[in-house]
């Protein structure tokens, strides 16, 4: 597997490296040695860590506004017919929205240095509400007549019940969340020309035709996205591992 995937990446550096030099102009197509230059020049920039920071902090807010507003209406929703009744226009209407649409009425509604953190939750509050209440939703009918049956205090219910049916879709909706919310926050502030950000870094690049810069900055973003991934699957991995050892 790791050889097939060796192999993958060679051919397509050297198709990558074929297509620049029969473009020969590096504002259409810059090669990869163009590219590692730029990207190494990124990693060496204290700013881009700067802007990396301020970026992940914006979509993070949004992330943890949008993760516990969702964990809280879901269990609500999860025994009240009426609040089921209440959000499910918002749950079909929210699978529809064009992401594009939330950053355009945030940006007007907060400026550009609110807007992410809006944009963030905006989008990823429907990530987290749907994917709690399907999950409940499947939950084994033999289970819920038995929840019904024995009924505890609504502490107890979401303490020993709830939290953990949800432990698990709540680390793969996050797995899901940073990385979507950090692509959306970084266009949210390519649109909204924030002062610092990943986002404008992009837009600085591609303002002054640098395509090597974009895309050491798209290599970068994709990093981080693999790295958020990787983390989530550890942290799944050690609590089924917990769990099978207690």
């Amino acid at each position: 597997m790791k050889y097939r995937n060796l192999t993958a990446w060679v051919l397509l550096i050297v198709i990558w490296s074929a297509a620049a030099w029969h473009t020969g102009n590096d504002i259409l197509l810059p090669g990869p040695l163009e590219t590692a230059e730029k990207f190494i020049a990124v990693l060496t920039d204290p700013v881009s860590y700067q802007a990396i920071g301020l970026t992940l902090l914006r979509v993070g807010r949004g992330l943890m506004i949008s993760l516990a507003s969702a964990l809280v209406i879901s269990l609500l929703c999860r025994n009240s017919i009426w609040l089921r009744a209440l959000f499910h226009p918002i749950r079909i209407l929210t699978r529809t929205i064009p992401n594009i649409s939330y950053m355009i009425l945030a940006i007007i509604w907060l400026g550009s240095e609110g807007a992410v953190t809006a944009v963030s939750f905006m989008v990823l509050f429907p990530l987290f509400f749907n994917s709690f209440m399907d999950a409940m939703d499947e939950e084994a009918e033999e289970i819920r007549q038995v929840s019904v049956l024995y009924r505890d205090t609504w502490f107890n219910e979401i303490r020993y019940h709830d939290l953990p049916l949800l432990k698990y879709v709540i680390v793969s909706a996050c797995r899901t969340a940073v990385a979507f919310g950090f692509k959306v926050g970084i266009m949210a502030e390519i649109i909204g020309s924030v002062r610092n950000g990943a986002g404008r870094q992009m837009r600085a690049a591609y303002i002054n035709l640098d395509t090597a810069s974009v895309l050491a900055w798209t290599v970068l973003i994709i990093l981080i996205s693999s790295l958020s991934d990787v983390l989530f699957d550890r942290i799944s991995r050690t609590m089924r591992l917990k769990e099978g050892l207690s």
